[in-house]
């Protein structure tokens, strides 16, 4: 028989027609909108946007500043403008818009 997925384990296993594959992560991140700003941690990641678990509720089309920090210490990935396309509680997916194609660091997160 196959295991019982939770709806979070059911997204994550699901067909995704994202441009870009996404890597399971665990990364520590700071949130900045126009009110303020918020901890959380990414989930997963591409070189086009990731998936993040935050301590304060966003709204789909808002858009936001990401850090995000590496398990291994290395310097900061600052994520200058990036969109909420959806959210669902505590569980909020993004896009990036403000990252230049060449910025190593991203590459370096998703394991390109």
């Amino acid at each position: 028989t196959l295991p019982v997925l939770s709806e979070q384990e059911r997204q994550l296993h699901a067909i995704d027609p994202r441009r870009d594959a996404r890597k399971m992560v665990g990364l520590r991140a700071i949130v900045a909108d126009k009110l303020g700003l918020a901890s959380g941690e990414v989930t997963n990641i591409s070189p086009g946007g990731c998936g993040l678990r935050l301590t304060k509720r966003l709204r789909c089309g808002q858009y936001i500043t990401l850090m995000v920090y590496p398990n291994d210490r290395t310097a900061a990935v600052r994520i200058d403008l990036a969109r909420v396309n959806w959210v669902e509680g505590e569980w909020v997916g993004v896009e990036f818009l403000g990252v230049i194609p060449q910025n190593q660091e991203l590459h370096r997160l998703c394991g390109n």
